[in-house]
């Protein structure tokens, strides 16, 4: 007898919708079936076209389609395959690549004899064929597949007729992601362990991570979770559930749409995730809600919908629906909104930008003044945000239109240009505005925190965080760049001990405290990031008496390690390695690798520590199994590479000066102090740059940023410079 979690999978044909004239109907109703976008042709496979919970060699079919999209008149019948249901597919470098799958091997009428497959396949649209490539190293269905990068990657799913559980028709459950380099197929699958058991679930992949949504558990639950993987670091973690009722994950479909995550349940209505991943918005409406279907990118803000069953049965009408006002506009792929990008660790998903600058050089776009400081750029909805002060005691905030410098808004109100008299502190603000939810955050180092709204600049409310909060000044004043998460602000303000509290969380919205965590201690000048360990968030900031673990949800420090500078001096943003956290400072204590057990408090230990290499203002990016950073131990140029898993240092290049950098679709953005623009691949066999140019003069502290094909540089002096490296 089939399980009801088999019986849920299929949902099947009793009647057919009419088709609608501006897009050719399917010939039947299909569910459960491959889908990709490949050069402009959408290409289906398989499925199942039978009645209610039918399965057979006749229902589950081989079939192979494709229509042009915009502008095809009828699908194309291409040659059959195996009969498959639910063999996943996805698109790179003009291939078809199809994963896995289920056979019914009985007829119609027999009992049920269902065996997952291993099968692998590239077909070719310029020859028309089909190459086997190395199958699965299981059997696999009622799982999905997206490329990132050159790899190809599967997970969930079941395996149904495994040999070793004859006996067992739901089949065994999947608990490993599988992934295939497309650049290396002959060298095999290799598995890495996935944190759920789950089928019937949406995958899809924004650049820089992989995104689960949805599908039912091995008890036959449900489910509306939402989990990521980032392969650069190999890191786990879990976005905001989906939103309505329970059965909203299930069968349901995704994609991404101009770099914006979109999900399309059985409701029919689509959501896209924000720019922050902390919560989902409505952004369209199917014509005809649908499970079982497949959802398709068709330009920078439309999607075809195809397939699927709805309550009356197969749906066989496409549709094309464009996204509302809060879905992704056309430079919201490669949003910047806050320090460090989208996940605070240096990491762009932008791709597909010009690399070769020998043959077309980066153009400048447009330049402005925005006041000193070192404050870096942020872009989203295509605005670029800065912040500076004017060398007169006033701070202001800017916002152009990132396209063409025309000056969109600016808010201004008075701020000392400097409290401090090191040379090598530069005057005006330090922190970088954070963009939230059409919100702008700024904090000047006097403490002075604004919630502006993005559209217009106007002031929503405001904190002082000295005056209000009873936080105490750091030396050198505020320079954290404020957190946003889940509709909540938070922020590192240091107090006296036994005062008000040195952390504190705002609501997002109003400014209205909704913690603050007891005891005081320095501030120090890094920015928070949020961490997410055996499925727990946790609150890690880097404060100037060290490195501390809160709960997000009431400020409580459940791990705290101990290590400052001079004049408390924490200032780079941690690096997550895994769930581990990389701290450094100048002072005397060495580099640090830090773990915890998770069962007792107030525990943090270095699981290695490195003399050597040390961090002020600049702040390290993870890739891979390396750790990369300039090393400012001894003041020189040494750009360092470090083995992640011990500390121990690969190599060390001068061949680019001390600055700041970004990694983005495999290669290095420097920004030297002297404002030199520096392109190199990033690996960890050595440093070795392809392309130079001046981007801005004088002394910069900034990092740089790339949006929308666009590269953003300023220098403490208020100079910003925009530079094309689109490709066009």
């Amino acid at each position: 007898m089939i399980s009801r979690s088999l019986l849920l999978a299929a949902a099947l044909v009793i009647s057919a919708l009419p088709a609608r004239a501006e897009l050719p109907a399917l010939a039947h109703g299909m569910t459960s079936f491959g889908a990709a976008n490949v050069d402009g042709w959408v290409y289906l496979y398989g499925g199942n076209s039978g009645r209610a919970h039918e399965f057979n060699n006749e229902c589950i079919t081989g079939e192979f389609l494709r229509l042009q999209v915009p502008g095809g008149a009828a699908w194309e019948t291409l040659k059959p395959g195996p009969r498959l249901l639910g063999a996943a597919t996805a698109e790179y470098k003009g291939a078809l690549y199809r994963v896995g799958g289920m056979e019914a091997r009985n007829a119609k009428g027999a009992k049920d004899d269902l065996h997952s497959t291993t099968l692998v396949a590239r077909y070719l649209p310029a020859h028309g064929v089909w190459e086997d490539l190395p199958p699965l190293p299981e059997p696999r269905s009622s799982h999905d597949v997206v490329v990132l990068g050159d790899t190809l990657y599967a997970a969930g799913g079941w395996w149904l007729g495994a040999p070793k559980n004859p006996d067992r028709r739901d089949g065994d459950w999947h608990t490993t992601l599988v992934k295939l380099d497309l650049a290396h197929p002959e060298k095999g699958w290799t598995t890495e362990p996935q944190p759920f058991q789950r089928r019937a679930l949406a995958m899809a992949a924004d650049g820089r991570r992989i995104w689960f949504l949805g599908g039912m558990d091995d008890k036959d639950a449900l489910l509306l979770d939402v989990d990521w993987f980032e392969p650069a670091t190999g890191q786990w973690g879990k976005g905001p559930a989906l939103p309505d009722g329970t059965m909203q994950g299930f069968g349901m479909a995704a994609c991404v749409v101009g770099g914006k995550l979109v999900a399309s349940p059985v409701t029919g209505k689509l959501y896209a995730l924000s720019a922050q991943g902390s919560e989902w918005q409505e952004v369209g409406k199917l014509n005809a809600p649908r499970y079982f279907h497949r959802l398709l990118p068709v330009s920078e803000n439309s999607v075809f919908a195809v397939g699927g069953s709805g309550a009356k049965g197969h749906i066989v009408e496409p549709e094309i629906v464009t996204l509302g006002r809060s879905a992704p506009a056309k430079q919201a792929a490669a949003d910047w909104p806050q320090w460090r990008g989208p996940a605070r660790d240096g990491v762009s998903s932008e791709t597909g930008w010009n690399k070769d600058w020998t043959a077309h050089p980066p153009a400048q776009l447009w330049s402005a003044q925005v006041g000193v400081g070192m404050s870096s750029p942020v872009v989203a909805e295509g605005e670029v945000v800065m912040f500076g002060n004017d060398g007169s005691g006033t701070d202001q905030v800017i916002a152009f239109d990132a396209a063409t410098g025309k000056e969109r808004w600016r808010h201004s109100y008075p701020c000392a240009t400097a409290a401090h008299e090191m040379a090598i502190v530069p005057n005006g603000p330090g922190a970088t505005p954070t963009i939230a939810d059409g919100l702008v955050y700024t904090l000047s180092r006097e403490g002075d925190l604004h919630c502006l709204n993005l559209a217009d600049g106007k002031l929503i409310w405001r904190q002082e965080l000295v005056r209000d909060l009873r936080g105490k000044r750091p030396v050198y004043g505020y320079t954290q760049s404020v957190l946003a998460d889940a509709g909540r602000l938070y922020i590192d303000l240091g107090s006296e001990e036994k005062m008000f509290g040195s952390t504190v969380a705002l609501d997002a919205k109003t400014g209205a405290v909704i913690w603050s965590s007891p005891g005081g201690g320095e501030a120090g000048y890094s920015a928070a990031r949020m961490l997410e360990r055996d499925g727990r968030r946790l609150l890690a900031m880097f404060k100037g008496g060290g490195m501390e673990l809160l709960d997000p949800a009431d400020g409580k420090t459940l791990w705290t390690y101990r290590t400052t500078a001079r004049d408390f001096c924490n200032a780079t943003t941690p690096a997550f390695i895994g769930h581990r956290i990389l701290v450094s400072n100048t002072g005397d204590q060495p580099a640090a690798l830090l773990d915890w057990n998770p069962a007792k408090p107030d525990e943090m230990h270095p699981v290695w520590e490195n003399k050597q290499f040390a961090l002020l203002f600049n702040s390290p990016i993870v890739l891979g199994d390396s750790v990369f950073a300039f090393n400012e131990k001894l003041r020189r140029d040494e750009f360092t590479c470090l083995d992640a898993a011990t500390g121990e240092a690969r190599w060390v290049s001068d061949a680019v000066k001390t600055g700041t950098f970004i990694l983005a679709d495999g290669h290095w953005i420097f920004l030297t102090r002297a404002g030199e623009v520096v392109l190199a691949p990033a690996t960890k066999e050595g440093l070795k740059p392809i392309g130079r140019f001046q981007g801005v003069g004088g002394k910069c502290y900034a990092t740089p940023t790339l949006a929308g094909g666009r590269l953003f540089v300023r220098n403490n002096a208020g100079e910003l410079a925009v530079y094309d490296l689109s490709g066009r």
